[in-house]
């Protein structure tokens, strides 16, 4: 058995104890003070160098080994989501309105046994490690870009990353992970339609927002795929529509909001102007108006195509090579570890955190979601075997 694998099995009952800690106090966004507060003092009992308080609540502890070498980052996000839990077990979350329905207590507990297995390894080992814990992943604005500007990837110059997210969708103790563009580019949408109110008897004296409304829902789709070039990924939709107060009065306003997706920002950029073509040209011809708010999320992850073949093939020294599976299907999610691998070749990965035996199927951001915690040591094994081949390579 693998070494890394061998020591944080055996190390199991506090991994699992961080874990279940992080999510029976669960708490969102920009708001994880006392779950920074328990990474930071793991971190240094290590003897790492922890700094705190980035981009509010993050935390990075730094590992210098005695010889210089190269510096890899490895990226948890540490935040919960804002809503409620249904699991009937001893650890679900205390805090109304906060929950750890993603993975990230998951994440997170792996990133600091990934840290104690590292360490214990800093005599042999050359370079610098920088664990980064980052707030806020799952609410825009999130948490990447205001510890990238913060300087999280310099002082040392990080030279690649690795991210991990748990899934439920793939079988326990699998890695799967995709060259080059791998998740989405999306963009939410705010658009307000301005007509003129009137009677319904007298339509004639308005401008009906509700049919400007019908006319952008109805053409916005076939125009906007007939647009987009065969084979690529697109996905738009409308999620809320808003409008009027009786059935005998046309309203002055509706409103509307959708999301935008796309694989590279390129055509996201282009399917919002495409949108807008759109929007503006049913609004005029209904001589209304309109206001078109559009929201930039999470651009597409890009992974490096060296950091995946490095990635399959440390991790092929900790589980069985058929275990490895490389995809080509895009993730229609995303996630804002997209930032920080516009800015470092690095690789961001699935593991398999499924059991069906044990009941650990139902996907994340359902209020019932849980994962097989078997997966934990897997996935701090992985990590610190490709970190300790990154420094030492």
């Amino acid at each position: 058995m693998n070494r890394y694998l061998a020591e944080s099995q055996k190390n199991f009952k506090q991994i699992q104890s961080h874990r279940r800690d992080f999510h029976k106090y669960a708490e969102i966004g920009f708001n994880e003070k006392r779950t920074a507060e328990k990474i930071a003092d793991y971190l240094s009992s290590l003897g790492l160098d922890v700094t705190t308080g980035i981009a509010k609540t993050g935390v990075v502890g730094l590992l210098k080994c005695k010889k210089g070498g190269k510096t890899i980052a490895l990226r948890a996000d540490i935040d919960a989501l804002p809503m409620e839990e249904k699991n009937n077990v001893s650890y679900a979350s205390v805090n109304k309105g906060a929950a750890h329905m993603c993975g990230h207590d998951g994440h997170t507990a792996m990133l600091m046994e990934t840290a104690r297995l590292l360490s214990n390894d800093k005599e042999q080992l050359r370079g610098m490690a920088k664990f980064i814990f980052q707030p806020c992943e799952d609410m825009i604005p999130s948490g990447a870009e205001p510890m990238i500007r913060e300087g999280v990837l310099e002082n040392p110059a990080v030279d690649a990353m690795l991210a991990v997210h748990l899934s439920t969708s793939d079988e326990l103790g699998t890695l799967r992970v995709k060259k080059e563009y791998s998740s989405i580019s999306s963009a939410g949408f705010k658009l307000m339609l301005k007509g003129k109110g009137t009677h319904v008897s007298q339509p004639h004296r308005g401008i009906d927002p509700i049919n400007m409304a019908g006319q952008i829902i109805t053409a916005s789709q076939p125009l906007m795929l007939k647009s987009t070039e065969p084979g690529k990924t697109f996905i738009f939709a409308f999620g809320t529509i808003h409008g009027g107060t009786s059935d005998n009065i046309i309203p002055d306003e509706v409103s509307l909001s959708g999301s935008i997706r796309t694989v590279t920002p390129e055509d996201l950029d282009k399917a919002i102007k495409d949108f807008e073509r759109i929007v503006k040209g049913v609004v005029l011809s209904a001589q209304g108006d309109y206001i078109l708010d559009i929201e930039l999320q999470n651009p597409s992850i890009y992974n490096d195509p060296g950091m995946v073949e490095h990635l399959k093939s440390s991790a092929e020294k900790v589980i069985d090579r058929k275990k490895i599976h490389e995809f080509t299907k895009i993730m229609p999610g995303s996630d804002d570890a997209a930032y920080f691998l516009q800015k470092v070749p690095g690789a961001y990965w699935i593991l398999g955190a499924r059991n069906e035996e044990k009941g650990f199927t139902i996907p994340a951001h359902n209020s019932c979601f849980d994962f097989d915690e078997d997966a934990l040591p897997i996935g701090a094994a992985i990590h610190a075997q490709a970190a300790a081949d990154f420094m030492t390579g």
